[in-house]
C-alpha cells in the first residue's frame, strides 16, 4: 500500500496594504473592514504579520503615488522585511493604472508574492493581462464616480436645491427635513461680526491688520480655529463678498486645479488638487439668502477703502517712495521702486525689467529713473501750485461761497424735516392717547409705534448733522487771510505720509519718457503738465534734475 504524504506549507513573513480617500470613508469605519478581511485571510493562508508591516494611509487619494504608508511599504519591500503583500483590490495601491503598475514591478521585482482579495489572482501571464484590465477598471471607475457625483450635484443645483454644506460666514447650512429642503440661514452671532467688521472699515478705515487686532481683542475666533487669531485671506474675502449685500450664494463658482506655485512645500499631500480657479460666471448658479448688509452704500464704501489699500498699501521699503503706485512707463508698464544695492540709490523702473529679467525676455528698454529727484521735483512743483497766493485766495473764496450755498440749502433741508418731526411726534402723541383710552392693544401700540420711533431717530440725526455744519453766510478778507495763512502753516509742516496722501488725492497718473519728461494728470487741470528732468551719464544713466519747465 502506498501512502500519500501531504506537504507543510511554508508560513510565510506578510504585510498588508489599505487606504481609504476621504473623511467619510473614515468614518463610516470602511478602512477598518478593509483590514478585518485582509487579516482574515493572511490568518487562514496560515502566514504571520508582524506588527510592523501593517501599512495604510487614511483619507488619502489614489490619484498621488506619495503617500506615507505607501513609501513605507515600499522602503520595508525593498529591505525585504515581508515574503507576501495582501491589498483589498488594486485600487488600493493607486486608482492610476500606471501607478499600479510601478509599484507591482517593484513587488515582482524583489520576488514578493501579490494577492489581491477582490481581483483575478495572477499566475499565468494570460492571468497578469487579466489582472492588469481590471486594473484599468479600477481607474475607469474612478473617473465614472467622479463624473457622475459631479453631474447629480450639477443637476440638483439647478433645480433648486442647495447642495454644498460649507456655508458663508454669517451663515447656517441646515438639513433637509420632512417639511424644508436645505437651506442657509442666518448665524446671527457671525452676521454680527461680519456687520461689525463692515462698519469698521466703511467707517474708520481699518487695514486688514488692525481688524485681525480688534478681532483678537474682542475674542472672536473663527469658524474652524486651528489658532485663536484670524488671518488675511478670510477678511479679505469677507470684504469682497458681495452675497452679503444682494443675497446671492452661487455653486459651481471655482474648481479645484493644481497648483502652480504651491504654499506648502511638504512631501506628503492628502489631495492632488489643493488650489482652486474661478469658473466663467455664466456657469455659476445661484441661490437665494437672506442678505446681511442693507442697501445703503456700505458695501461700495468698503470696496473703495479695499481698492485704496491695495494700490497703495504701505509695504516694507527701504525707500518711502512718494509716488508708489502712481508712476508709468511710456510702454503702458507699471515702473515700481527698485533699490541699487551697490550705490544705495533708489530708481523708478518698467516692471518688465524687475519681474521678468532675467528669467524672461525684455521688451522695454527705458532706463530707471532716480526716485529721489522725481520725487522732489515733483513735490516742489506741488507744492509752490498749493501755496500760490492767487490760486489759494480763489479757492478760499470758493469754498466760503460753496458753504454759504450749503447753508441757504440747509436751512430749508432744516426747516422741512423740523416739520416732518413735529408731525411723526404728533402722531406718536395720538397712539400714546389711544392706548391710554384702551382703543388699541399694547401689542398694536408696539406695531404702530416701531417704525414711527425709527423715523424719529434718523431725523434727529440729520438735524444734527446740519447744524454741525452750518455757516453764517459772511465773507470777510479777514476770514480769507486766517484760512490762507493757516493752509500755508499747515503744508510746510506736513510729514512725508501727509504729502504721499496728498499726493495720491490730486494725482492719478504719472508717465515718465526716456527722452527725459515727466508727464502728470490728476484732478486739477492746472497742474497736469509735463515736467523736464536730464539723463546724464556718468559710469550708469541716472535723473539728474534741473529747471522744471512746462511744455
Amino acid at each position: 500500500m502506498i501512502s500519500t504524504i501531504t506537504p507543510i506549507k511554508q508560513t510565510k513573513i506578510a504585510a498588508y496594504y489599505a487606504r481609504v480617500s476621504t473623511a467619510r470613508q473614515e468614518v463610516q469605519e470602511t478602512i477598518d473592514s478593509q483590514l478585518d478581511e485582509l487579516k482574515a485571510r493572511i490568518i487562514a493562508d496560515g502566514n504571520t504579520l508582524p506588527e510592523e508591516n501593517m501599512f495604510q494611509d487614511d483619507g488619502w487619494t489614489g490619484e498621488m503615488l506619495e503617500r506615507p504608508g505607501l513609501d513605507a511599504m515600499r522602503d520595508a519591500a525593498s529591505d525585504g522585511k515581508f515574503e507576501i503583500l495582501y491589498v483589498y483590490d488594486r485600487g488600493r495601491l493607486s486608482r492610476i493604472f500606471a501607478y499600479q503598475e510601478i509599484i507591482l514591478e517593484e513587488i515582482n521585482n524583489r520576488g514578493i508574492e501579490f494577492v489581491t482579495l477582490h481581483d483575478l489572482q495572477a499566475r499565468t501571464p494570460e492571468e497578469h493581462v487579466l489582472q492588469a484590465m481590471q486594473g484599468v477598471f479600477h481607474e475607469y471607475e474612478r473617473v465614472k464616480i467622479v463624473e457622475r457625483f459631479r453631474r447629480g450635484k450639477l443637476h440638483k443645483a439647478r433645480n433648486g436645491i442647495l447642495i454644498n454644506g460649507q456655508a458663508l460666514y454669517g451663515y447656517r447650512y441646515v438639513k433637509k427635513t420632512e417639511t424644508e429642503p436645505t437651506h442657509y440661514e442666518i448665524n446671527e452671532d457671525e452676521a454680527k461680526v461680519v456687520r461689525m467688521i463692515f462698519e469698521w472699515v466703511a467707517r474708520e478705515r481699518l487695514s486688514v491688520y488692525e481688524i485681525r487686532r480688534r478681532l483678537y481683542q474682542l475674542k472672536i475666533i473663527p469658524r474652524k480655529a486651528k489658532n485663536p487669531y484670524w488671518t488675511r485671506g478670510p477678511i479679505i474675502r469677507m470684504l469682497r463678498t458681495d452675497s452679503y449685500l444682494t443675497g446671492i450664494v452661487y455653486y459651481n463658482k471655482s474648481e479645484a486645479i493644481v497648483a502652480k506655485k504651491p504654499l506648502k512645500h511638504d512631501k506628503y499631500k492628502k489631495i492632488k488638487r489643493t488650489s482652486r480657479k474661478v469658473r466663467p460666471r455664466e456657469e455659476w448658479i445661484p441661490y437665494h439668502v437672506a442678505p446681511i448688509l442693507e442697501n445703503n452704500g456700505i458695501y461700495e464704501r468698503v470696496q473703495d477703502v479695499c481698492d485704496y489699500y491695495k494700490k497703495f498699501q504701505p509695504k516694507n521699503k527701504k525707500y518711502d517712495y512718494l509716488l508708489s503706485g502712481l508712476v508709468w512707463c511710456e510702454c503702458g508698464e507699471r515702473r515700481v521702486g527698485d533699490g541699487y544695492h551697490k550705490g544705495g540709490n533708489h530708481y523708478y523702473r518698467c516692471i518688465e525689467k524687475v519681474k521678468k529679467f532675467p528669467l524672461m525676455e525684455v521688451n522695454c528698454y527705458a532706463h530707471g529713473v532716480n526716485a529721489v529727484i522725481v520725487d522732489g521735483l515733483l513735490w516742489q512743483k506741488l507744492r509752490g501750485f498749493l501755496s500760490d497766493k492767487t490760486q489759494m485766495r480763489e479757492q478760499a473764496v470758493n469754498f466760503f461761497k460753496e458753504e454759504m450755498v450749503k447753508s441757504s440749502v440747509g436751512q430749508r433741508e432744516k426747516q422741512r424735516l423740523m416739520l416732518q418731526l413735529q408731525q411723526a411726534k404728533d402722531e406718536d402723541l395720538r397712539y400714546a392717547r389711544a392706548f391710554g383710552s384702551g382703543a388699541i392693544e399694547e401689542e398694536q401700540l408696539k406695531i404702530l409705534t416701531a417704525e414711527l420711533r425709527k423715523k424719529i431717530q434718523s431725523y434727529e440725526a440729520q438735524l444734527r448733522e446740519i447744524n454741525t455744519h452750518s455757516f453764517d453766510g459772511v465773507i470777510d478778507e479777514q476770514k480769507i487771510d486766517a484760512l490762507c495763512d493757516e493752509s500755508q502753516r499747515v503744508i510746510e509742516s506736513w510729514s512725508q505720509q501727509d504729502k504721499k496722501k496728498t499726493v495720491q488725492d490730486i494725482i492719478d497718473k504719472v508717465t515718465i519718457f526716456d527722452e527725459g519728461k515727466v508727464r502728470v494728470e490728476g484732478h486739477v487741470p492746472q497742474f497736469a503738465q509735463y515736467m523736464g528732468y536730464e539723463l546724464t551719464h556718468r559710469n550708469c544713466w541716472f535723473a539728474k534734475c534741473r529747471e522744471i519747465y512746462l511744455i
